[in-house]
């Protein structure tokens, strides 16, 4: 697949869609998914142009990949997951039923539970 900067990720790092975003960092942002599948569910989007997760971690150089797995967990202790738990979710393809081809990986949980 090869990508496609006409999709809403690319957008929303370019500032040209409006997104609330939770965090940002050299290489991803966090922002709410707009059709959440759980009390909490965020979008953290790798700012590079990549469009799934095989061409991330085939293609990304390595301080990406760091990046990406650090806003992961930053992303847990921001939203109060770690305890009550959560799912890490990576679409990929038609198969796999990934919406915007755009790498990025969804984050869900329960906060409630924890408090």
């Amino acid at each position: 697949m090869k990508y496609n900067k006409d999709n809403a990720f690319y957008k929303i790092i370019h500032k040209e869609l409006k997104s609330n975003i939770l965090l940002e960092g050299e290489h991803y942002i966090v922002i709410h998914d707009i059709r959440p599948k759980a009390p909490v569910h965020v979008l953290i989007i790798t700012k590079g142009e990549y469009t799934d997760w095989y061409d991330f971690v085939t293609q990304a150089n390595p301080s990406e990949i760091v990046d990406l797995n650090r806003a992961i967990a930053k992303t847990i202790d921001l939203l109060g997951l770690k305890e009550g738990g959560y799912k890490i979710i990576s679409n990929s393809g038609k198969f796999g039923m990934q919406e915007v081809p755009h790498m990025h990986v969804h984050v869900l949980g329960n906060a409630s539970e924890n408090e």
